[in-house]
């Protein structure tokens, strides 16, 4: 389970891209967009921009967080912590033209961002606003997305991206590998 502190990062993350986008957005578009940010973060810091787990779905990485909160409130649905209510209630699906369109129904908290979260969401935001969401969705077929895809053919369950092979994925050097290869050995023997 994600901390009250983690929830609210995603929460805000998935609120800073919807704010750019006030016709709202598909879930492949926002999903994509999320996972390119996240990928670009690891690349350039050596760390998550946020805590959601990715999973290799059929188009592409899934924040599985995010999804369960998005298809929560497209079904009016109700969480008993209140931290994931709020998440909950901050988003508004619609049906338009046969598809699940995302609107953000709340301010995002800027707080919960640095400066290079913020200029990290920026660039993938620009990059990849005019992108379709099929072509995205193909862009994130990667490395990391068919090692995952694989090890959910061979388990037949859903499959996480783990950073390291996202950040690989990426193109991240050797160097900033060997850092979140450190920082996941020490998140995991501490934890």
């Amino acid at each position: 389970m994600k901390s009250a502190e983690q929830i609210l990062k995603i929460k805000a993350t998935v609120l800073y891209v919807l704010s750019h986008s006030p016709q709202g957005m598909d879930y492949i578009h926002l999903f994509k967009i999320m996972y390119f940010a996240q990928q670009r973060h690891l690349v350039t810091y050596g760390s998550p921009l946020m805590e959601d787990t990715f999973m290799a779905l059929k188009h592409g990485p899934v924040p599985s967080l995010t999804y369960k909160v998005i298809r929560a409130s497209e079904q009016n649905g109700h969480f008993d912590e209140t931290v994931m209510q709020d998440f909950c209630t901050s988003l508004t699906v619609k049906n338009v033209d046969g598809r699940p369109i995302v609107y953000a129904a709340a301010d995002c908290d800027l707080e919960e961002f640095s400066k290079s979260d913020i200029a990290v969401l920026d660039a993938c935001i620009e990059d990849y606003w005019s992108v379709g969401s099929f072509d995205l969705s193909d862009l994130s077929h990667d490395l990391a997305w068919k090692r995952a895809r694989r090890t959910a053919e061979r388990t037949g369950e859903s499959a996480k991206l783990p950073l390291f092979d996202i950040a690989e994925a990426g193109g991240a050097s050797k160097g900033m590998l060997q850092v979140i290869r450190e920082r996941q050995w020490t998140a995991h023997h501490l934890s």
